[in-house]
Order: C-alpha cells, then sequence, then structure tokens
C-alpha cells in the first residue's frame, strides 16, 4: 500500500470564499424604477497551476475552476465552486472538487465591513486507507477528505481578512493514518526506508486529528489604472495536533482587464515549519514533487 496526500491538509482552497461579491443593495427612492433585489455572478478560470495558499492542488500541472455566487439585498450569499484536482494529492476520487458557502455580510464597501458564514469542501470519491499506528500495520483507517468550516470576514475598504475554523473532525484528512503514513511514503522514496524517522517520530505522538485547525488571510486588490490592478495576498494556516504542518503562504500578483477577460500573472509560494512533508508522492509511489515552493502562476478569467 502506498500513502499519499502528505501536503493535502495544507493546501485549502478558501482565498475564494470571500463571501465579499457584493454587498446588500438600497433600496429605491419612491418614484424611481425597482433595483433588482439579488445578483448572481459566475466565472470560469483556466491556470497553469490551480494552487490555492500557497500549495498546489493539481500537482503542478493546469487546473480549471466555475465559481457561482449569489447575493441578496438583505446581505445574505451563497457560494458554489467546481474545480480540478490531482490524484497524487487526492487519491481515488475523480480529480474534482466542490466548495460551498452560506453567509451573511454587512457594512459598508468603502468602510468597515464584515461577514459570517458557514463551508463545505468536497473530494467525490476520493479517500486514503493507512496503518493508524507503527506496530502493527494491518490496522488501518479510512479517511476522506471532506472538511466543514466555519467563517468570520472582516475589512476596511479594499482590505479584506478572513478567519476559517475547522469543524469537521479532520482538516482535509489530516490525521495520524494520513499525515504519519505520507512520511514513511517519503522515507522509503528518498531514502529506501533507510530513514524512517520523521514517520516514527509522527506515530510516536499517539493517535490524532486536526478538528479546531484555524486559517487566517489578509489580501487586498490595489487599482493601478482603470483596468489593472495589483493584488497581494498573506495567509497562515494552523493544523491542530500537527504543528509540524503549520503554513505561511503568500501571493502577490498583477490583475489586467480586457476584452472581457481578467488576465493575471503571480507570484505563489508557501513556507511550511517541516519542509520534508511539502513532499508529495506520485500516483506510482516512485518518485515526489515539491508542491509548495515558489513558482510563477497565470491564469484567464471570463465573468459572466
Amino acid at each position: 500500500m502506498t500513502f499519499q496526500a502528505s501536503h493535502i491538509a495544507l493546501s485549502c482552497s478558501l482565498a475564494a470564499l470571500t463571501l465579499a461579491a457584493a454587498l446588500p443593495a438600497h433600496a429605491a427612492a419612491p418614484g424611481e424604477p425597482e433595483i433588482q433585489s439579488y445578483a448572481i455572478d459566475m466565472e470560469a478560470r483556466v491556470l497553469t497551476d490551480r494552487r490555492t495558499n500557497g500549495l498546489s492542488d493539481t500537482y503542478l500541472r493546469p487546473g480549471a475552476e466555475f465559481t457561482v455566487t449569489a447575493a441578496h439585498e438583505s446581505g445574505f450569499l451563497g457560494y458554489l465552486q467546481l474545480g480540478t484536482v490531482a490524484k497524487e494529492s487526492f487519491p481515488d476520487g475523480n480529480k474534482t472538487t466542490a466548495l460551498a458557502a452560506l453567509g451573511y455580510r454587512w457594512g459598508k464597501p468603502d468602510g468597515w465591513h464584515f461577514g459570517a458564514g458557514a463551508a463545505h469542501e468536497m473530494f467525490p470519491g476520493s479517500s486514503v486507507e493507512a496503518p493508524d499506528n507503527a506496530l502493527d500495520p494491518t490496522t488501518t483507517l479510512k479517511t476522506n477528505f471532506d472538511t466543514t468550516f466555519g467563517l468570520f470576514e472582516f475589512g476596511y475598504g479594499i482590505v479584506e481578512a478572513r478567519y476559517l475554523l475547522v469543524l469537521s473532525k479532520d482538516f482535509r484528512g489530516n490525521n495520524t493514518s494520513v499525515v504519519c503514513g505520507a512520511a514513511a511514503q517519503i522515507g522509503m522514496i528518498q531514502t529506501g526506508g533507510e530513514d524512517l524517522s520523521q514517520a516514527m517520530s509522527c506515530y510516536g505522538r499517539g493517535y490524532h486529528h486536526s478538528r479546531g485547525s484555524q486559517l487566517l488571510q489578509v489580501e487586498a486588490k490595489i487599482p493601478l489604472n482603470s483596468n489593472t490592478k495589483l493584488f497581494t495576498h498573506l495567509g497562515y494556516t494552523a493544523v491542530r495536533n500537527f504543528s509540524f504542518l503549520n503554513t505561511v503562504d503568500y501571493k502577490i500578483g498583477l490583475i489586467h482587464t480586457r476584452w472581457g477577460f481578467d488576465f493575471e500573472a503571480d507570484i505563489v509560494g508557501g513556507s511550511m515549519r517541516n519542509s520534508y512533508y511539502g513532499n508529495t508522492a506520485t500516483t506510482d509511489g516512485t518518485s515526489v514533487k515539491r508542491i509548495d515552493k515558489p513558482a510563477l502562476m497565470a491564469s484567464i478569467a471570463k465573468r459572466f
């Protein structure tokens, strides 16, 4: 049996969950035309590497996503995103993910504004079965990667910040079986089994889940001219009971709008507390890649 997805708890595609697609609209004054009470926005995007929080969900390969955001003038928002992922990170699945969220937002667009909501991330069919201890490899536990989050957002003007708390038992599958099993797999590939110290140290801590993991993200889109914005993002992920997976991530780039398309180029990356876990094995278990290293990423998006 091989153990994959060593990094998957570190890459969470929640940067999209801004709950900021729209703020409540004001009712029309008497005698004026009625203003539509809701808005539905859709966006299709292709990317050279589908990175979230600095780490690749597509194993450094191109990806795509489709997003629908619905906003009501009362402040309630709905969000759905469908995207592609790689089997190296999410084994046995169909290479897709879905992220759904509901929330409420209040405040002023050019002043203080706030939001609260909940989100659920799904990876259809994806799971891994791995030993839950180092002494008896026949005792295994099956884990999927679905995750539920609570979300609080706050910001001022163009600056947006959000805090996320993991409510489900595991954060993208991170438990002792998955994390320590992946460490063992990496050791087998890199050293031929001569150095399994990372895996043994991981198993020696006892069995743990990652409910209560936390994420904090701060970002801004700074207008440079009528068609171009500078995008900046800084994030921190704290994985409960697995502090060696804690990650700082960053993203800086330009977004240019022309011909109805958004063209974006970014420098993106992450820095894990223990870089060993930035390695992820190929599906055949013969080699590994670092999915957290800095990279230049490009994307094209069309809004409807």
